[in-house]
């Protein structure tokens, strides 16, 4: 099944560049800990806690609005 995409919103940022830090989300002011916050209303970020032995984390980003997604190992 090919989703299409809503071609009426134009925020610039296209599937490739999903996220784009500074339209989608932007760094916390958090000295403690490397997390994000979303700038954009429709995009969601979800982040697992620190797991194994060198305490990796899983960042998922979404956009509601036109579907993107993206896994991101950190």
């Amino acid at each position: 099944m090919n989703q299409t995409k809503n071609p009426y919103i134009n925020c610039g940022v296209d599937e490739e560049m999903f996220p784009c830090m500074g339209k989608c989300y932007h760094k916390s002011k958090s000295p403690h800990i490397n997390s994000y916050e979303t700038i954009c209303g429709y995009c969601d970020i979800m982040s697992s806690f620190p797991y194994g032995e060198k305490l990796k984390t899983i960042t998922i980003y979404e956009c509601q609005l036109l579907g993107y997604g993206k896994k991101i190992n950190e």
